[in-house]
């Protein structure tokens, strides 16, 4: 339809020479409502809005607009434009403008956009990006009819929010009086089409804000639910299962090892050996004590029969004679001891070789350890604090230092009831676990002495009590409960 039959005014409507032109408006109006009710989306309503009007009204340019909750308009659709550039001065710009029409006390009615009432700023920017005539389409929500006084029906229009959404046209002819009825009438059922339509998404967008918190909430109280087991970590170290213990048989001083740290030994071989001077010395008086011992008897003995005092003496030197020996067989074996061997094949498990070398010991203090590498066991120390779950034949799992990634399955053997000291000063359970056979097949066991974490498993408990037991335990020890 043409712009001329478009601006056809009331008072022509009624001559004979434009009778036609009304009601080919009307039916046009009445078109472009039908096609925005059956537009399926807010896109496709806007590009129908911004684009399709032009049949019944002619303009330039068409823009529509949404306002925020505050009044902060956004520019969704331009006619003739597909992609829109939201940086763009021209946007920022037409932006700007709506606000300050929305915020304006005419901002619910259809109107022509006086630039003079706009901001310095806007006002001054209009000969670049406004056109020259502008009218401005409110699309609100439809209200129902309330029979009102003309006083208060003005009073609550002027307090009427801004409208959430806006139809800006733009040309350079002047609008017209049947131009603007025509455009108020269209904007009530564009605004219709558009309530419809976000109207929906509002509630869906409203219902699924009510039912996030809920929905969070559920799925948290859900993951707190679900059960896992119950573990403790504690450092461990890889140790043989049935260590010898290698002590010192004499009170001295050790004068040289055999062997070095970590080397393996066979049962008989020396190990190390303790100065031998004093005990050599004694060994030596303790023999010519014997010598002498004996010849003083045997003297006796001969002189016995003639001399009943002399027989008397020899049951006297007779005792002498066995303690003489006595002493002997001790200073022997003393002798026999200084240098000590293995009594079976192993790994000499000790720190350094200068550590011992010149230190005086005493008889039983332990100087190394044989330990089988074929049945190496796990030792944990586990703070009392985290000694919830040592029962026998519970899984464990042990991360070493060298290796973190490939844990250690073994089973809890024993647990000791009394607590002591750890090598880091905390008060510990010590622990002991089997490795489970058949793991890393073609590999050889763990090197003995290996450190690491162990994780011991137990019972599964609800993800709640795994995450706030220490929170919880803390909060009852401060508030005694």
């Amino acid at each position: 339809m043409s712009a001329a039959m478009a601006q056809t005014s009331p008072q022509q409507a009624g001559t004979p020479q434009g009778g036609a032109q009304p009601v080919n408006g009307l039916l046009m109006l009445l078109e472009l409502q039908r096609q925005a009710w059956r537009q399926a989306t807010a896109p496709e309503l806007r590009y129908h809005i911004v684009n399709q009007t032009r049949r019944l009204i002619a303009y330039r340019q068409a823009a529509f607009l949404t306002l925020a909750d505050r009044g902060r308009p956004t520019l969704e659709s331009v006619s003739n434009i597909a992609v829109l550039e939201p940086n763009a001065p021209f946007v920022q710009w037409l932006e700007e403008a709506v606000r300050a029409v929305a915020a304006g006390p005419q901002a619910d009615t259809v109107h022509v956009v006086d630039p003079a009432a706009l901001p310095a700023a806007v006002r001054s920017a209009w000969g670049e990006w406004g056109p020259a005539q502008a009218l401005w389409c409110p699309l609100r929500k439809p209200e129902p009819q309330r029979e009102t006084p003309p006083g208060a029906q003005a009073e609550s229009r002027d307090k009427a929010a801004p409208p959430p959404a806006g139809l800006w046209l733009g040309r350079d002819e002047p609008w017209t009086d049947g131009e603007i009825l025509l455009l108020r009438h269209l904007a009530e059922g564009y605004g219709h089409a558009w309530w419809a339509l976000s109207g929906k998404r509002a509630k869906r967008r409203g219902l699924r804000r009510a039912l996030l918190p809920l929905l969070v909430l559920l799925a948290v109280a859900g993951a707190l639910a679900v059960p896992v087991p119950m573990s403790t970590l504690a450092p461990a170290e890889i140790q043989t299962s049935n260590p010898v213990i290698v002590a010192a048989p004499l009170d001295g001083v050790i004068e040289r090892f055999h062997v070095q740290p970590n080397q393996a030994v066979a049962a008989g071989q020396p190990l190390f050996s303790f100065e031998s001077t004093v005990l050599r010395s004694r060994f030596e008086v303790a023999r010519k004590g014997l010598t002498q011992a004996e010849a003083e008897l045997l003297t006796a003995s001969q002189a016995a029969f003639a001399d009943p005092q002399t027989k008397a003496r020899v049951a006297q030197l007779r005792a002498q004679v066995e303690l003489r020996r006595a002493e002997l067989a001790l200073a022997r074996d003393l002798l026999d001891r200084v240098t000590v061997k293995a009594e079976r094949a192993g790994i000499a498990v000790f720190t350094d070789v200068n550590d011992w070398l010149g230190k005086p010991l005493s008889v039983g203090e332990r100087v190394l350890t044989l330990a089988d590498p074929q049945a190496p066991e796990i030792d944990i120390m586990v703070p009392v604090g985290d000694a919830l779950v040592l029962e026998p034949g519970s899984p464990v799992e042990l991360f070493l230092n060298v290796d973190p990634l490939r844990p250690l399955r073994a089973r809890l053997t024993h647990a000791s009831y009394e607590a002591g000291l750890s090598a880091a000063g905390v008060l510990s359970y010590r622990v002991k676990a089997a490795l489970e056979p058949g793991q890393n097949p073609g590999e050889a066991p763990p090197r003995i002495g290996l450190r690491g974490t162990a994780k011991i498993l137990g019972d599964r408990v609800p993800l709640a009590l795994y995450l706030f037991r220490r929170p919880l335990a803390l909060l009852r020890q401060s508030l005694g409960i």
